[in-house]
């Protein structure tokens, strides 16, 4: 069964951690959901965050896991209907590289629903990265998923913010480097991810 059965700005938003930092995968009977993160840098987001959103959204209960050889952390369930849920919601299992799954259609209906995903996105597959000899930070989005890519800059130019051109000498990223752009992001957007707040360095 489904465990939500609107649309939410909560629900835009796990859309965008979930297509940065989650998981779905279907195998013979077994059904989970996982969302991780770094065990350090990311354990404040995702604890007092992302499993409360989760609780709040589903009414699901996520337990935790530190993989202490790796430096991660995850959020992690078993549920069938909320594997169903986030499906119907469109999202895929498996690979999302593969898959190549972008935004889901229903998010562009609101630049509400759009601004909630992006910065689950940033949250999760984002950084914040001071500029050398400058007093403020760059705002990155670093993904593999080509259509993922296509969609961030869609929704991007949606909400009228410029980036720059894709760099694909390594994981494909692309950033706002506009003082602008990037007070505008932190006005409009923002972070839910503590270690993003406390890299961000510009004078508003």
């Amino acid at each position: 069964k489904k465990l939500v059965n609107n649309y939410s700005i909560e629900l835009a938003e796990f859309i965008g951690v979930m297509l940065g930092d989650g998981n779905i995968w279907e195998r013979k009977g077994f059904y989970y959901v996982r969302v991780c993160g770094h065990s350090i840098e990311d354990k404040e987001y995702l604890i007092n965050h992302i499993k409360p959103l989760i609780k709040k959204i589903f009414n699901i209960n996520m337990q935790t896991y530190i993989h202490k050889t790796n430096n991660e952390l995850y959020l992690s369930k078993g549920s069938k209907d909320f594997v169903f849920t986030l499906k119907n919601y469109g999202l895929k299992s498996g690979d999302k590289i593969k898959n190549n799954k972008g935004i889901p259609e229903w998010v562009f209906s609101s630049n509400n629903y759009l601004k909630a995903c992006i910065r689950g996105l940033i949250d999760t597959d984002g950084s914040v990265t001071p500029i050398t000899n400058r007093n403020y930070t760059y705002i990155w989005f670093t993904n593999k998923n080509a259509a993922l890519r296509d969609d961030f800059e869609r929704a991007m130019k949606i909400l009228g913010y410029k980036i720059s051109k894709w760099n694909f000498s390594g994981t494909p990223e692309t950033y706002i480097g506009n003082k602008k752009g990037i007070r505008k992001f932190y006005k409009e957007i923002g972070f839910n991810n503590p270690k993003h707040k406390q890299r961000f360095m510009m004078p508003l």
